[in-house]
């Protein structure tokens, strides 16, 4: 019977170790599979002897060794607690220790190949609160398949007066779970007490038995609320597949996220996951969300919970609802849940973990290594070294015509494969694959570069879009690890090898396109832009198959020749831009890198500008947008600029002034500076938000807070309008002021 693993972990006792894998079968049952598991990790043969003369050891010889060659030993304890502390011991005595930092649950899946899905076999037996309990089962990886899993979004609401929990709901995607405090309500259960709420919160959540639960900052604020109020009521918070007490692994920072464990269940933070999966939003709060994604907000009650509650809590219920439904159609929708489990299918890792970088290549790396009988290091902690980015030319600003896009695909992946790079194949001494930073590589096939080549074959074959999405993320995650000092592999000088040669080919690429008489007017990392001097759309897509046909032939033949590999580099010719901006720098004669504008199909697209940045307001995105608009399509924009102005000094846009800025930190541990948005988040009563929203008034920066103000209407043009406008208008040889007061001609042509 095939099933997914939703949670691995283990249980110790009477000196033996167990892994309990839970998950959900294809057949929709619950599972558990309970295997001992020897906890163990290598040290060399050649550090026995030493090694035995400070402890006593458990020993196997194995057929292993180390990435230069030397035979290793396995070492082998009772518990995984005991790896971490004889590793210690044995440092200690200069004695180096490999893979002796691994989780022991992770540890047992790499040893059996298990990506997610797994084959059980045996005999089993029904448990308190799961479908199946496997004692000693025969496992063995299981090919992807369709696994359905439970998922319910929880929310709920709190009366800050008394602390109390009025209004929980559960949602399952089909229907709703509502208890509503000591109030009465058609689509609510009532509870005349917290503890009756709690207990059939409780009672409902094992008898719906989800896999997973999500909502909206569920780990730090509801599903933490709930245990402190069970704590309160001497109720235990066991909601799992087992009796055990819910744990929480706390974080302050936004950039991580907290994590509950649940016993065979998963928590995923809808917030996280969109953050994660790279949705781009002005905040991440759910009304935000929701309505860029959905289409639709929360339900406004004002901020006076405790009267909503008692005077209308037909409405308290209908909020609740529909927040909990929000965070789950929002996930939906995104294919969150199914992203997740495409990469738990790739990586092995659990689904609130498959972001992980550093993790998701030490599954993917040490499960290969195994079947090479290579092991690999523990990780050292070593400080941090500079590793080199890639190329970025200087741009050439102005407005042109028919601008050829060009992408390496996956370049550093497809670097890693063709030249071999990788942490088993480096070497100090001189090989034929040298990179341009010096550093050499044996032609003996490595293991990261079988590893991108599997990936590569499973992206070009997948046909569903969240595997592809899910492979990209990955491939993408490779390199850069490899120079954070927390990998295994950490390596600068491997790291700088793979950006070395990125700097090389894009400079040769521009070298090669130029030679067929183009211009190359930027170029970024993997990306180059090309003027085509064309004078239709279907000239100048011509023009880019040629030049994608003359550069791939050229590098097939140039990596043959002097590396004797198969060339991996592909330059895709992506689009034809028939308008395109490269602004200049403020205040100098050069062009702004990563900052550009380009007009295709209809589209715009626009990078490292206003329109796409945060700290911006919708005013200035909304007016560099149309500006834009205009440019590339030949209207004119002085008589807009004028408007726009006269506008904003009526008072009539308002609505878009609003600045929107994280808060990174507690307020009071800004004390070298204060930036206006902090200014205006002292000025509330009760601050605890990660954003704060304010404008700019005559007297500073204030907060959102319903109050009537009198907007400073001179900044929003001096700090918003103008350095937009004087960007775009610098082409035409005017500036700001001059539409203003109406003097000069505007002409574009010098700049076409």
């Amino acid at each position: 019977m095939n099933g997914l693993i939703i949670h691995p972990t283990y249980r110790t006792g009477n000196g033996r170790s167990f892994v309990y894998l839970y998950g959900r079968l294809e057949n929709g049952e619950s599972f558990l599979t309970i295997k001992e598991f020897r906890p163990y990790f290598y040290i060399r043969k050649s550090n026995l002897n030493a090694a035995l003369d400070v402890e006593q050891l458990e020993f196997n010889d194995v057929k292993m060794e180390t990435f230069s060659g030397e035979g290793v030993v396995k070492i082998l304890t009772q518990y995984p607690k005991d790896v971490a502390d004889l590793r210690r011991r044995l440092q200690k005595q200069s004695i180096e220790c490999y893979e002796a930092d691994i989780r022991f649950a992770y540890r047992f899946l790499i040893d059996y190949n298990i990506r997610g899905f797994i084959d059980i076999g045996g005999e089993y037996e029904k448990g308190k609160r799961i479908d199946r309990i496997y004692h000693d089962p025969d496992i063995a990886p299981a090919d992807p398949c369709d696994i359905p899993l439970k998922t319910v979004s929880l929310d709920i609401e709190v009366n800050e007066k008394t602390g109390e929990i009025v209004c929980l709901t559960l949602y399952d995607g089909d229907s709703y779970f509502t208890l509503l405090l000591k109030q009465q309500d058609n689509h609510a259960h009532t509870c005349m007490s917290e503890v009756e709420l709690l207990s059939r919160f409780k009672e409902e959540l094992l008898h719906t038995d989800p896999d997973i639960i999500t909502g909206w900052n569920v780990v730090d604020f509801d599903l933490a609320y709930l245990q402190e109020r069970f704590k309160r009521h001497n109720i235990p918070f066991d909601v799992g597949r087992s009796e055990a007490q819910t744990k929480f692994m706390t974080e302050s920072s936004f950039i991580r996220a907290s994590r509950a464990r649940i016993d065979g269940r998963m928590v995923l933070d809808a917030m996280h996951l969109l953050r994660d999966f790279f949705i781009k939003l002005d905040d991440y709060k759910l009304e935000t969300a929701g309505t860029a994604i959905l289409g639709e907000g929360k339900i406004d009650i004002g901020k006076d919970m405790d009267k909503v509650w008692k005077e209308n809590p037909s409405l308290l219920v209908e909020y609740n609802k529909k927040d909990a439904r929000l965070v789950y159609d929002i996930i939906k929708k995104k294919k969150l849940i199914e992203l997740s489990k495409r990469m738990t299918s790739i990586t092995g890792l659990q689904l609130d973990r498959v972001k992980a970088a550093i993790a998701s290549l030490d599954s993917l790396y040490l499960k290969e290594s195994q079947k090479r009988g290579v092991v690999c290091p523990s990780v050292s902690g070593r400080s941090r070294r500079r590793v080199t980015g890639g190329l970025v030319q200087e741009p050439n600003f102005g407005i042109y015509e028919y601008v050829l896009l060009f992408d390496f695909r996956s370049l550093y992946p497809s670097i890693m494969a063709t030249f071999n790079i990788d942490p088993l194949t480096y070497k100090e001494e001189e090989t034929r694959i040298q990179a341009p930073n010096g550093a050499y590589f044996k032609e003996t096939p490595g293991i990261l570069p079988e590893i991108i080549l599997e990936l590569l074959e499973r992206r070009q074959k997948a046909d569903i879009y969240e595997e592809q999405y899910a492979i990209k993320i990955i491939m993408n995650s490779l390199f850069g690890v490899l120079g954070n000092p927390n990998c295994r592999f950490y390596n600068v000088n491997i790291a700088n090898a793979i950006t070395s040669f990125g700097r090389y080919f894009l400079e040769q690429t521009t070298d090669k396109v130029e030679a067929m008489g183009y211009r190359v007017i930027y170029g970024d990392t993997d990306s180059l832009f090309v003027v085509s001097d064309a004078s239709s759309l279907p000239e100048a897509t011509k023009k880019g198959n040629t030049v994608e046909k003359t550069i791939n032939d050229f590098y097939n033949g140039y990596v043959k020749t002097h590396y004797n590999r198969e060339n991996h580099l592909e330059l895709e010719f992506e689009k034809v831009y028939e308008k395109f901006l490269l602004p200049k720098q403020r205040h100098v004669t050069k062009g702004a890198k990563k900052r550009y504008a380009g007009f295709h199909d209809n589209t715009i697209d626009i990078v490292g500008l206003e329109y796409v940045r945060r700290d911006w307001t919708e005013l200035a995105k909304e007016f560099q947008y149309t500006l834009l608009e205009k440019v590339f399509t030949g209207a004119s924009i002085e008589h807009y600029i004028r408007e726009t102005v006269k506008e904003l000094k009526a008072g009539k846009l308002d609505h878009l002034l609003i600045y929107k800025k994280g808060v990174r930190k507690d307020l009071d541990q800004y004390t070298k500076t204060t930036p206006p948005h902090i200014k205006a988040a002292r000025k509330l009563d009760d601050f605890s938000d990660r954003v704060i929203s304010y404008v700019m008034t005559k007297r500073g920066p204030e907060p959102l807070d319903g109050k009537p103000r009198r907007i400073d209407y001179e900044h929003y043009i001096e700090k918003q309008l103008k350095p937009i406008a004087n960007s775009i208008l610098h082409f035409y040889n005017k500036s700001f002021t001059d539409v203003i007061t109406g003097q000069k001609q505007m002409s574009l042509e010098h700049f076409m």
